[in-house]
């Protein structure tokens, strides 16, 4: 069975009536962004379990990032994670004939977990508070000159890259310095330690500054790389696995 694709509404939109309790899918290695699509093919039963409950509901996941010493209580529901993390919502999905599922997940917003259920259920459920961005103390001028640093520097970051369709489209789009800084953090190939440090940082002008860091690293390493080339890369990465 096939989904097609993602609804037409805004993140905020889809979490009108967020009820704040929400599946939790944590991972070692994969941090989703708000406005970000994260392919991902999940295979392990209580993941299975996970998103054909979550499609029976609101079609709500939350990604968590797995926290140092997360190794030996993996598959069980007290692994230490960091407690921001990214509401997402199942764009489009792909049960497949062995069970496993295809799904997008659309980052929407962030969220601080509060706590999280004692059921019998085989994934763990969190209470979360959606959280907001800061304002940046910046000027629109500011926020402009900032704006214009990052799309130049991630041009030359991504060039020679080929981009998918979602992802051209999110980043053409009228989006504030808090998105765009989380489009180009998302599409970048951080450590998930960067990219979760990004991710927290609720203050848009550090934000900001710290994505402008990791472009500038990346142009010098990429101009460093004797090979020359990064042709044939693909944003945003293709599909994790849980």
């Amino acid at each position: 069975m096939t989904n097609p694709g993602p609804d037409p509404e805004t993140g905020s939109d889809q979490l009108r009536n967020f009820s704040g309790r929400v599946p939790l899918f944590p991972l070692p290695d994969a941090v989703l962004f708000p406005h970000g699509v994260m392919q991902l093919l999940v295979f392990e039963p209580r993941y299975r379990q996970m998103v054909e409950d979550s499609l029976a509901r609101d079609r709500l996941i939350a990604m968590a990032l797995l926290a140092p010493g997360w190794e030996a209580t993996y598959e069980s529901k007290s692994a230490p994670i960091h407690q921001t993390v990214c509401i997402g919502r199942i764009a489009s999905w792909e049960l497949l004939d062995d069970g496993r599922y295809q799904i997008a997940l659309e980052g929407l917003a962030r969220g601080i977990v509060l706590d999280e259920d004692h059921s019998t259920l085989p994934y763990r459920v969190a209470r979360i508070e959606l959280r907001s961005d800061m304002p940046s103390g910046l000027s629109s001028e500011q926020r402009r000159r900032r704006q214009r640093e990052l799309l130049v520097g991630f041009q030359q970051a991504a060039a020679g890259c080929d981009f998918d369709e979602p992802f051209h489209d999110s980043l053409d789009a009228d989006l504030p310095l808090g998105g765009l800084c989380d489009v180009i953090a998302f599409s970048l190939a951080l450590g998930p330690d960067v990219a979760q440090a990004i991710f927290e940082e609720p203050d848009i002008a550090n934000r900001s500054l710290m994505v402008l860091g990791e472009l500038k690293h990346y142009i010098t390493s990429s101009a460093e790389n004797v090979s020359g080339t990064r042709h044939n890369q693909t944003f945003p990465p293709p599909y994790s696995l849980n």
